[in-house]
This record gives structure tokens, C-alpha cells and sequence, in this order.
């Protein structure tokens, strides 16, 4: 099947440097798409602060929309730092109640009335592809009437439950039926995510682990039934990494550049990461790199409580993130007391991230929560060897490393049991033993995930390919009616 068509519906774009989950998809996905010879327009609220950073821009319609006095006006730009076509809906101020959400029913409107062929457009989208809640009602639009439209629903945080008051919805001038649909309202309120996941053709997320994370009650947020429901629709593809920004053999943030036949010029960077959080070089050291906001949710508690018995092996620690208020002065005190294998800059910083991940010999993830895991892939492409938690996309990401997977040569990194501190520390000493017993393997680890595919361009295809398949499902569909 021939993909003629797709609408990528979002409610973010941040250039120069994606900021969201959101916006990193929009950026990196749709060109992807389009190098694979797919057309494929990105659609965005056009607020004035992201017209001011667009710049020029072409009127090519203007929509009328139920509740605005004037016209929606669609302007045509290109998404910053591709070829890809981008459409901007400017949306009238409008003067209701919690603004916000009723403005994202207003572009939901918008999307579904150039999904449906309604403007003076000379397309019209074979997909419309949602991405978070703020395009959710659009699913539920398009299927007020018999339509051809293909939809697919991405969910990027499922915690995010907006709800639209009857009050909102009627000044939207959205369908009354919204409000008597019982499977999208959440205490009487129409609830964006739950439109999406009741009326969407397909539903994605960021990972297949996370996928089925989500439909157990403790991953749901709310939408659990609806996501159990819609389990045999759900998908999950990893997110890419941008081969461009993240390149061991052209980071010019490392001490050295190297590759996966030049490997051993490592180290020099880990010799210029140790220097820049001052602890003593010591090429022989197993070094642990950890980018992470120091928080419950990545088991900074679960580390503090092993740090004295790890740090008691031939090892460094190095920690870049924001922390907790109640965890900074206990970091403090231990780094104070073991400055010669532990050091900490409590901040985000782009520089010593690239540094982390190009000199580490080990990145260590301790997420409990972990939709997308970039650090974790980021660290394959540099060999960096992972030795993460075992679940969502970390899961997704690693090849554990056992007798099997060393046989056959396809181990990249190690998954751990967070059980609990004991079980923490007794799988985390595997990857530190094998770091200073067999260098060999521990070489051939890290190669393997320097040749690991990555790329948004494998994120591409995978989503080329749930679209033909939405595609033919939505026309199945309309043949049964």
C-alpha cells in the first residue's frame, strides 16, 4: 500500500533543541518519514511566540470553527531544520474559562476539519497522527460521521488527564454528544486522553515493555480500563536518537573522537571526564556515569543505601542531574567523605552530558518510570556499556548480558533487579566484576551496542508501517459499515 498523506498533529515544536518528549518526536520523526520518500505534514498551534522564531510564513487557508468570531488562519512554513511542510493554526484569542484546554479544543477542531477535506487545501491526509492529549479529541471528531480518515494516537504521558467542564465544551462548540459518552468522560468532564484511547484506529507509545506497563493498573493513570480494552490496538516503537548531536566519531565535546574499530581512544576521554569532577584519573577504574534527576522515581534512595558497600569495590561515581532537596546534603556529605571515587554537579548541562556518556564505562539507570530511555541509547552508541532497570524502553533498549548472549555475541548491556538495595547491589557487582576480569568480553560488549540500529530512521519505517497497516484497518472498517 501507498502512503500518499500524513497529518502529524502536535501541540509543540522547540527549535532549536527539543525540550519534551513531544517535541522531540516532531522533530525527528516527520523528516525521518519524508527521507523514506512518505509525504507527511506537521500541524502545531501557531502561538506568537513560535511565529516569531518560524518567521516567514504563507496564508494557505482560513477555517471557521463553532464559538470563534473569526476565522482560524492556517499559515505554511517549513519545520525548522528540514524540508518537511508545516502548518501552523493560528487560533483567535478567545475569552472562556481555563483557556488553556479550551484552546486545545479548538485545534482538535481544526485538525479534524483538514482531516475530513473541508478547507481549500489541495490535499487531504489518507492519517491523521495524534501526538499527547492536546490533539485527543480529534479521533473522537472524525468518528461523529462516517469518514476514511486513518487514526492513530501516540500517548507521550499518560498522567496527563485534561478534561473539558460542560461549560468548556459547549463554549468550544463541540458535539453534545461528548457530554452523555460515559468512556470519555472522567467525573462528568470529556477527558482528552481518554477521547483519543475510546476512539483512535491504532494507539502507539514509546516502547513495547512500556506498552504493556501501561495496561496494568499501576502504569494506567486513570485510563486503565480503556487501555485494557484497546490492548490488541496498542503499540509500542522505540524513539531513535539524532545521529547527528550524539556521534562518537564527531562529538567535538570529547577529549578524543573515536569509533567502534578505534575504541581503545576511550579512554581518553574517561581521563578528561574524571578531571572535570575532580577525582583522580585512574584509567584501571570501572567508571560509572549516572544522568538522572536524583529523585524517588530513579531510586536515588536505593543508591545512597548501597554507595558504602560499592564504593568499597575499585570503582568512580559520577552524578549529573537535578536532586531532591532531601537527598542533596546526604550526596553532599558522601561526596566530602569519598572525593577520590564519587563526584556530583547537581545541575542540567549539555557539555558534561556529552562528556558522561562518551567517557563512562558503565551509564547506570535506576528509573522506575522509563518511557523513552535516550541516555540509555545515547550510551550504546558511544559503547558505553548500560546497566539499567529492568522495565519500559531500558528493557527494550538492552541485550542482557548472560551466558547465552556472550556465546552468541549479541549482549550490549545489563538489566538489573530493584527489588531492593540487596538485590540492587548483588546484580550491579556482575557488570563491575566482568568490567575488571575480562576486558575482552567487556570490549565486545560494548562494540556489539555501538552496532546496534538506533536511528530515527528505524523509528521511521516501524511507524511507516503501522501507518499501512491503520490504514487498511480504517478501510476494512468503512467496508463493514
Amino acid at each position: 500500500m501507498n502512503i500518499h498523506n500524513v497529518l502529524f498533529a502536535t501541540s509543540e515544536i522547540a527549535p532549536p533543541q527539543p525540550i519534551s518528549r513531544i517535541s522531540d518526536m516532531t522533530m525527528r520523526l516527520p523528516p525521518a518519514i519524508k527521507t523514506l520518500r512518505r509525504h507527511i505534514y506537521v500541524i502545531v498551534p501557531g502561538s506568537p511566540s513560535l511565529l516569531d522564531v518560524i518567521g516567514n510564513t504563507t496564508l494557505c487557508a482560513e477555517i471557521k470553527i463553532n464559538g470563534l468570531a473569526s476565522p482560524v488562519r492556517l499559515l505554511e512554513a517549513k519545520l525548522p531544520g528540514s524540508s518537511v511542510k508545516l502548518l501552523l493554526a493560528v487560533i483567535p484569542a478567545t475569552a472562556g474559562p481555563d483557556d488553556n484546554n479550551v484552546y486545545f479544543a479548538y485545534f482538535c477542531q481544526v485538525v479534524a476539519i483538514i482531516a475530513r477535506g473541508e478547507t481549500t487545501l489541495s490535499w487531504q491526509p489518507q492519517l491523521v497522527h495524534c501526538n499527547g492529549w492536546q490533539t485527543g479529541l480529534v479521533p473522537a471528531l472524525l468518528a461523529q460521521r462516517d469518514h476514511a480518515i486513518a487514526t492513530l494516537f501516540t500517548i507521550h504521558n499518560p498522567d496527563e488527564q485534561q478534561c473539558l467542564s460542560l461549560e468548556q465544551m459547549t463554549h468550544a462548540g463541540l458535539p453534545s454528544s461528548f457530554a452523555t459518552d460515559t468512556s470519555i468522560l472522567t467525573e462528568g468532564q470529556l477527558c482528552f486522553t481518554k477521547a483519543a484511547l475510546r476512539y483512535a484506529d491504532n494507539i502507539s507509545t514509546t516502547s513495547p515493555t512500556y506498552a504493556r506497563e501501561l495496561c496494568a493498573s499501576t502504569h494506567g493513570d486513570g485510563c486503565d480500563s480503556l487501555l485494557q480494552q484497546r490492548q490488541p490496538n496498542l503499540s509500542g516503537i522505540l524513539n531513535g536518537i539524532n545521529y547527528q548531536q550524539w556521534n562518537p566519531a564527531k562529538d567535538k565535546l570529547l577529549a578524543r573522537s573515536y569509533n567502534s574499530h578505534t575504541l581503545d581512544d576511550k579512554v581518553l576521554s574517561k581521563l578528561a571526564l574524571q578531571r572535570a569532577f575532580n577525582l583522580p584519573p585512574r584509567e584501571q577504574s570501572c567508571l560509572i556515569g549516572i544522568i538522572s534527576d536524583l529523585n524517588d522515581d530513579n531510586s536515588i534512595e536505593l543508591l545512597l543505601e548501597i554507595l558504602p558497600a560499592l564504593l568499597q569495590q575499585e570503582l568512580q561515581i559520577i552524578l549529573l542531574g537535578k536532586a531532591d532537596m532531601a537527598y542533596i546534603s546526604q550526596l553532599r556529605d558522601i561526596c566530602l567523605n569519598h572525593s577520590e571515587k564519587i563526584a556530583a554537579h547537581v545541575r542540567d548541562d549539555n557539555r558534561l552530558a556529552h562528556m558522561i556518556i562518551g567517557g563512562s564505562d558503565i551509564y547506570l539507570s535506576l528509573s522506575r518510570f522509563a518511557p523513552c530511555a535516550s541516555h540509555t541509547r545515547m550510551a550504546l552508541r558511544y559503547g558505553t556499556v548500560p546497566v539499567v532497570n529492568n522495565c519500559g524502553a531500558l528493557a527494550d533498549s538492552v541485550i542482557d548480558t548472560n551466558e547465552a548472549s556472550l556465546a552468541n555475541d549479541t549482549a550490549s548491556g545489563f538489566l538489573l533487579d530493584l527489588n531492593d538495595a540487596s538485590s540492587l547491589l548483588s546484580t550491579l557487582i556482575c557488570p563491575i566484576s566482568l568490567y575488571q576480569q575480562q576486558p575482552k568480553a567487556w570490549k565486545k560488549i560494548a562494540v556489539h551496542g555501538m552496532q546496534q540500529d538506533c536511528s530515527w530512521r528505524k523509528t521511521a519505517k516501524q511507524y511507516i508501517d503501522l501507518y499501512k497497516k491503520t490504514i487498511e484497518m480504517r478501510g476494512k472498517s468503512n467496508d463493514q459499515v
